[in-house]
Parts: structure tokens; sequence; C-alpha cells
């Protein structure tokens, strides 16, 4: 069996249109994070599994969204912020680690002064 090792320090950035470098130049945007995906079925031998890391800077937010496809684990790694799931907010903090089901809506939010950042886990059906 093939297995994959990736550097998160050596990744490139995913530069959407919701990083951080395309977003600094959009007026009253808070949507501002930068995403690596760190593992897919693309780049490794995963079948149904993707593995990434996010960092939402300070003031800002994740676009609200969700995925009938996938699952989704998050590990806070850093930082406090809140995340909402559904209508449902919640205070989040380094260590936390939560189950975001099937379909369900989810958005961050850093209203702080450091970044928060956390690892997760999708898992199609």
């Amino acid at each position: 069996m093939k297995y994959k090792k990736e550097n998160f320090n050596k990744m490139k950035k995913d530069y959407g249109d919701n990083s951080f470098s395309n977003s600094l130049n959009k007026k009253n945007n808070k949507v501002l994070r930068d995403t690596y995906i760190l593992l897919d079925p693309k780049s490794s031998e995963t079948e149904r599994m993707t593995a990434g890391y996010t960092m939402v800077y300070p003031g800002c937010n994740t676009n609200g969204h969700k995925h009938c496809e996938y699952e989704e684990i998050y590990y806070i790694t850093k930082g406090k912020g809140v995340i909402q799931i559904v209508e449902e907010k919640y205070d989040i903090e380094t260590g936390d680690c939560f189950h975001i089901p099937f379909g369900i809506f989810h958005k961050t939010f850093n209203p702080n002064n450091e970044n928060l950042e956390y690892f997760w886990v999708f898992c199609s059906k």
C-alpha cells in the first residue's frame, strides 16, 4: 500500500474566491479565511475522505454552507470563536472537537484578535 505524507508548512494555499489574498481587494467583505487541502481522493489513496486545515482571520468568518454528500469533523487547534450549526450558535475554543452531520448548515465566526484555526475531515457517503 502506498502512503502519502504532507507537511502543512510546505503546502501551497488554496487561492479561491474566499482566500485572504483575494479578499484583501474586496471592500466590506468579512469572509476571510485560508484553507489548505492536506489529503483527498485526487492526491492520495483515500477513497472517501478529505482532510484540511482552515484559518479564519480576526474579525472574520467563513461562508455558511452545507454539503449533503459529506459529514464532517472539526478539531479546533488555535483560538476561540463561534460556530453556527443550523440556527444555533456555540462558543468554540482550542481543543474542541465536533461532528457536523450530512446536509447540516454550518458557519464559523472569529470575533477575536487572533486567528481561529481548525483541522477538519469530511467523508462522503
